[in-house]
């Protein structure tokens, strides 16, 4: 996939929609699972020449719909339309890693209030192609910075965020991943009467998906070469086995820590209110909605991430 555009059937209420790619089970999917989104001021997605956003045969495309009611009855269909690429001409994939902090408080009254996060990883082989910062109607300003050889270098500041004009902040030139060092990103939101579209700055503010909650979010988008030496053989299952140990660590550690009444289930309710509201449907992958997680799902997710 080489571009795509979502488009909102009712802007007056959909606050956003992100397409994801639910692949086959057992297909390798690198990084989020994201494709393409909709949100306040984006524009379509254009990937550079030569590049394209790989989904494996089979996949679905699952839209994840967010509304805020206006308290008058709505009908939407949204849509995704898609340009796809040859593959003859594509030399790079592209996709998406995630920086987010979801355990936050924000004071009332606090005119600048900053969470401070990163991505996870990044590929050292890779490049920086743009970054798409995301908070609601509290964020006040964001900034992107790297450190390499106690070197500070800003490389995105935006100083006046704005809700209703949400961008891929894409770079001239693409950044080598490798020259970068460690990057972190800094939120601030204004919780005080100063903010003029503050829903009320009396209360307490957490992490959640409605527009009056908050967020903390940036997506890095990065392009390796798909022309990279193969690995050897060898140097592929000792990878592969590494990341399966590595996941049935993550769930083992999760099962122990989340199945509060040992039934060998991960009910939704025994989740994390962040985590349930925002991050249970990427881990229910068998698509059953029952209400909890199996072991074999968590593993399945926990793999899926280190690809």
């Amino acid at each position: 996939m080489t571009g795509a555009q979502v488009i909102p059937g009712s802007r007056a209420v959909v606050h956003h929609c992100i397409v994801f790619v639910r692949p086959p089970d057992g297909e390798e999917f690198r990084g989020v699972s994201w494709l393409a989104a909709y949100v306040p001021g984006q524009r379509a997605t254009m990937l550079p020449p030569g590049h394209g956003r790989r989904v494996p045969a089979g996949s679905q495309l699952v839209f994840q719909m967010h509304y805020t009611p206006n308290g008058q009855e709505q009908e939407d269909l949204t849509r995704i339309g898609l340009l796809f690429g040859n593959e003859a001409e594509i030399t790079h994939e592209v996709y998406s890693q995630i920086g987010v902090d979801q355990e936050f408080e924000i004071p009332p009254g606090d005119a600048n209030f900053s969470v401070t996060t990163g991505p996870r990883q990044m590929p050292a082989n890779g490049t920086l192609l743009a970054v798409a910062p995301h908070m609601h109607v509290r964020g006040k300003s964001f900034r992107l910075k790297s450190y390499h050889d106690d070197t500070e270098t800003v490389l995105l500041d935006v100083p006046h965020y704005d809700f209703n004009w949400q961008h891929v902040y894409a770079f001239a030139k693409p950044l080598p991943i490798a020259s970068l060092g460690k990057l972190e990103f800094c939120a601030t939101f204004d919780n005080s009467a100063g903010n003029p579209v503050n829903p009320d700055p009396q209360q307490h503010v957490y992490w959640g998906d409605q527009t009056w909650e908050e967020m903390a979010v940036a997506f890095f988008e990065v392009a390796v070469p798909r022309s990279a030496a193969e690995p050897t053989p060898a140097t592929v299952n000792d990878a592969a086995a590494q990341r399966r140990e590595k996941a049935e660590q993550q769930a083992d550690r999760f099962m122990k820590k989340f199945d509060a009444n040992g039934d060998g289930l991960v009910d939704r309710h025994e989740l994390p209110l962040a985590t349930e509201r925002f991050g249970y449907w990427s881990l229910d992958l068998d698509g059953s909605a029952d209400g909890s997680l199996t072991r074999e799902e968590i593993l399945r997710a926990f793999l899926q991430r280190d690809l």
